[in-house]
């Protein structure tokens, strides 16, 4: 296929040259270049977001009704669902994720998020507070200006529209930064932002990588509000570079999440359910669920379930309506899951299948696919259980009890998800409530979205997305007092 050339985004238009040089995007199912990335220097940074910063302080931005954001919103999910061939496409090509996901799943997911966040606009609220009945107290909510949206590799599409909707039902600018290994979608979803009717600059989009392009967008004064998704170092590193401007910063970071199955629960849908979370995206997935926490009575045939399950999962060609897992996304992920795998062969645990690379033919047999694995005799301190491996890697841990269980899901550092199997109401009850993590599922996995929120706990990051609370989360706060008489304040008597 012919190269593509794909550029920042600046005022709607697609710049053919950013001042940052060049970076070739690859398809990692297939090792080939499929497009030219323009980057942006620090002049081209600053350049887009005093775009966006003007785009939001125009009278036509200012002026709009809330009502009216809510219909451009609709008018971009229309837009996505129109242009769905398209943009399913660029995220292959991006990713090398499977088309029939992309296609069913994540372009669907991404079209009911705009649409949640397009009938929320008008739906945000202040109040009216007791107290003194000589002053009227009021709370509101305004827009902090222009928001940087950084997305990760692993979702690109998605995470763009877990962005750029709350940011502007909420009355924002937004900047996106993709990451470097991916850009298209993004890029695509900017400009189809103004085929919509979104005013130009409203949303920009800079290219690079996030020590140059990233921390720029970061440090720029004119940003107001910094939302992340991706690692933990890099959030950390986000957060520390953000603190010297006391900016408010949204983290969205990594997860080393534990799914708890109980004896009593219902083994065939739980074992499907740890195989969707493990390797869906292969395992590329925050809230996946990569610690299996099982029953030490079922445990032999639960993991009997899961091997048979892992047998039966296509990879390959993802354009192959049967493929359900696709390649890593980029090298440097490729190359530490093969790291992980060797650790626990060293650390003594038992690979029940799966195990190392995965070789297929051409055009396939450059790319950067990892069998799907399932881990056996892993034991809480081992590197395999406590640190996220972001792979198609999924960890059994034994457990005798429920307070077992519980302590072995809460010794890592991090807190976004979890999922609880059991027929036992009052104990998957007790069991979520005292999982320090953001989301639970109980006996059912990953839905939901948009209306649940995710707000990470521990390492995991700070603040939230989607829900209500996600949109919350792109509005300042404001307080104000209004004295209804002319008494002199309490106290103080200056006649």
């Amino acid at each position: 296929m012919k190269t593509l050339h794909v550029g920042p985004v600046l005022d709607g238009k697609e710049l053919r040259n950013g001042g940052g040089g060049t970076f070739e995007v690859i398809n990692p199912a297939t090792g080939t270049v499929i497009a030219k990335e323009s980057l942006c220097d620090n002049a081209c940074v600053a350049q887009i977001v005093e775009s966006s910063a003007r785009a939001f302080h125009s009278p036509t931005w200012q002026k709009l009704p809330a009502p009216a954001r809510g219909d451009l919103l609709l008018s971009l999910a229309s837009a996505v669902e129109k242009n769905a061939d398209e943009l399913a496409e660029l995220e292959v090509l991006d990713t090398g994720k499977p088309m029939a996901q992309v296609r069913a799943a994540e372009i669907p997911l991404a079209a009911a998020i705009i649409r949640f966040y397009a009938g929320a606009a008008d739906k945000i609220e202040g109040a009216i507070k007791s107290g003194n009945p000589d002053d009227l107290m009021l709370t509101l909510y305004e827009p902090y200006g222009v928001v940087a949206g950084i997305l990760p590799w692993n979702y690109p599409f998605v995470n763009a529209a877990l962005k750029v909707p709350p940011a502007l039902a909420a009355g924002n600018a937004i900047v996106l930064k993709p990451s470097v290994e991916t850009p298209l979608a993004a890029v695509a979803l900017a400009k189809l932002c103004v085929k919509a009717g979104i005013p130009p600059g409203i949303v920009n989009v800079v290219l690079g990588s996030g020590s140059k392009a990233g921390n720029a967008l970061v440090a720029h004064p004119a940003v107001k509000k910094i939302s992340f998704t991706g690692s933990t170092a890099a959030g950390c590193a986000i957060q520390k570079l953000a603190a010297d401007q006391m900016k408010m910063v949204n983290l969205e970071c990594g997860g080393k999440n534990a799914i708890i199955v109980f004896a009593d629960a219902d083994l065939e849908r739980a074992a499907d359910a740890a195989i969707i979370s493990a390797f869906l995206n292969a395992g590329q997935l925050c809230v996946s669920c990569s610690r299996a926490l099982v029953e030490a009575s079922v445990a032999e045939k639960f993991e009997s379930l899961l091997a048979a399950r892992v047998a039966k999962l296509k990879l390959g060609d993802p354009r192959a309506a049967d493929t359900l897992i696709g390649p890593m996304i980029t090298r440097s992920q490729y190359e530490t899951v093969l790291r992980y795998l060797d650790v626990a062969r060293r650390e003594g645990c038992t690979i029940r299948c799966g195990g190392g690379r995965l070789k297929l033919p051409k055009p396939f047999d450059k790319g950067l696919w990892v069998q799907p694995t399932v881990l056996t005799g892993v034991k809480p301190g081992m590197k395999v259980h406590d640190e996220e491996i972001f792979g198609p890697v999924l960890s059994v841990v034994r457990f005798e009890n429920e307070a077992e269980a519980i302590s072995i899901a809460n010794s890592v550092i991090y807190g976004l998800s979890g999922s609880v199997w059991s027929r036992d109401s009052s104990r998957a009850l007790r069991v979520s409530k005292a999982i320090d993590t953001g989301i639970i599922w109980v006996n059912t996995m990953l839905t939901g979205y948009p209306q649940i929120a995710v707000p990470p706990h521990k390492m995991s990051g700070t603040g939230v997305e989607l829900g209500v609370e996600g949109l919350l989360a792109y509005l300042k706060r404001k307080s104000i007092v209004i004295g209804t008489n002319d008494k002199a304040p309490v106290g103080w008597s200056l006649s």
